[in-house]
């Protein structure tokens, strides 16, 4: 009881939430701004030290059966490895490397994936429903959370950090959400995993409670969910809106009024909203029936089965009244 009580503390005086923060790009800087490419090196090595010098507790996780049902309820903790704990495995050689641009700099991070998740997958434009917690690399908690929470990934008027972005969507949602014992609910299969991020996929310059400014972040989490955005709800997805798919859906604006078409409800700006100009359709598909053919300009959206095997399929067409190669949506003539 006393265990549960000191946990339900720290989640409660956590002060900076993955998901109410906007990125750096977003908010005023209040830290000397230093060079994104120099600071990344720094970073770099900060991480692969904190890597290379501490483990995971894997010896509570069945990595022999990782979809065990004895793994749902797995929490995730790091400690250094020394003393009793000087035969560890060193995390460096149990996560993945991951490049990517941002702000015309190349960033690297990393992802320690123990489970993938055996539900569905989603994009970094959606909303993901997990547990999670958050480090800087002295192992000082900055947020907790036991209970499940929903965080959108991208909204209409700010997103996650960068580097959480990029590296949830490589964790699946879970087969399916049960009663855990403690009466809480529990994530049956889903993603386990946890994501090491450079300052510069973080909050870089911008001071928040509890991290210093250019801190390295880690996140762990367990997956459970996850509900696909139409942020501006104009019929198309917001992982539709990435027109370039550059993964980026913010700097997607068709009719350059300097609103990303996800958040812009008339993606090309002629005066008819985007809604009104795409066709959306649900199909219903009971046990034994023939699925759908799609037309070549129709995207499927969303796909759910329920307990009783009927699978509800909704889409969207993408019109083109005057056949000239571009949906009416992006079409100003």
């Amino acid at each position: 009881m006393m265990k549960f009580a000191k946990i339900t503390l720290i989640a409660m005086m956590a002060f900076v939430a993955v998901f109410s923060c906007k990125s750096d790009d977003d908010i005023a800087r209040f830290a000397e701004l230093r060079d994104r490419g120099e600071q990344q090196v720094e970073d770099d090595a900060a991480l692969v030290e904190f890597l290379s010098t501490h483990f995971y507790n894997y010896d509570e996780f069945d990595a022999t059966n990782p979809e065990s049902a004895a793994n749902d309820t797995f929490t995730m903790t790091f400690g250094k490895i020394e003393g009793v704990n000087a035969d560890k495995t060193p995390l460096i050689d149990q996560v993945e490397v991951r490049t990517t641009t941002y702000f015309d700099v190349e960033y690297k991070y990393y992802v320690l994936k123990l489970r993938e998740g055996g539900g569905k997958t989603y994009t970094s434009f959606d909303q993901v429903n997990l547990t999670y917690r958050g480090q800087t690399l002295d192992l000082g908690t900055f947020d907790l959370r036991i209970t499940e929470q929903s965080i959108p990934l991208i909204s209409a008027t700010q997103s996650t950090v960068r580097g959480f972005q990029l590296g949830l969507p490589e964790f699946k949602t879970a087969e399916d959400i049960i009663e855990g014992s403690n009466g809480f609910l529990q994530a049956r299969n889903g993603g386990i995993g946890a994501i090491f991020i450079p300052s510069g996929l973080g909050y870089f310059s911008v001071p928040q409670p509890n991290i210093p400014e250019y801190s390295p972040l880690i996140f762990s989490f367990n997956v459970f969910s996850a509900d696909f955005l139409d942020t501006d709800v104009d019929g198309l997805l917001s992982s539709m809106e990435d027109l370039d798919g550059d993964n980026d859906v913010l700097n997607d604006d068709s009719d350059g009024d300097g609103i990303p078409n996800f958040r812009d409800s008339d993606d090309d700006g002629d005066g008819t909203i985007t809604v009104n100009e795409v066709v959306q359709k649900t199909y219903v598909v009971n046990p034994g029936d023939t699925e759908p053919v799609l037309a070549s300009n129709e995207l499927e959206k969303t796909r759910d089965t329920d307990d009783d095997g009927v699978t509800t399929i909704r889409t969207v067409v993408l019109t083109d009244t005057d056949g000239d190669g571009i949906p009416d949506y992006l079409d100003v003539n």
